[in-house]
């Protein structure tokens, strides 16, 4: 075995240090380039999520509207089938009275 100079013991150790040095430089600018990009990252995942909020808010203000609607044609409906309006629709439309009902009409002067 060949027995290493002081100087070349110093040399390797300076290698070592300049090469441990950098991987750590590397490591740390790797991480900072990661960090930028994760941070990038949640601003834009942030703006899309509030966007995607507004739009389910108004779908559901819009489901709201459309089942207040769909309970007034429901309504709607249940008066369209009953009596009262067959009898309406006859008084108005077709001037019909019951056979025992009296109507009473205004002179024009």
């Amino acid at each position: 075995m060949v027995r290493e100079s002081r100087r070349e013991k110093e040399r390797r150790r300076k290698l070592q240090r300049r090469s441990a040095l950098i991987g750590i430089v590397a490591a740390a600018m790797v991480l900072i380039l990661l960090s930028i990009v994760l941070i990038n990252n949640k601003k834009t995942l942030s703006a899309k999520n509030k966007e995607i909020e507004s739009q389910i808010s108004e779908m559901e203000s819009l489901i709201d509207d459309e089942n207040n609607r769909a309970d007034e044609l429901n309504a709607r409906s249940d008066y369209v089938k009953s009596k009262k309006f067959v009898e309406e629709i006859a008084k108005d439309k077709f001037g019909l009275i019951y056979p025992d009902e009296l109507v009473f009409k205004a002179h024009e002067k």
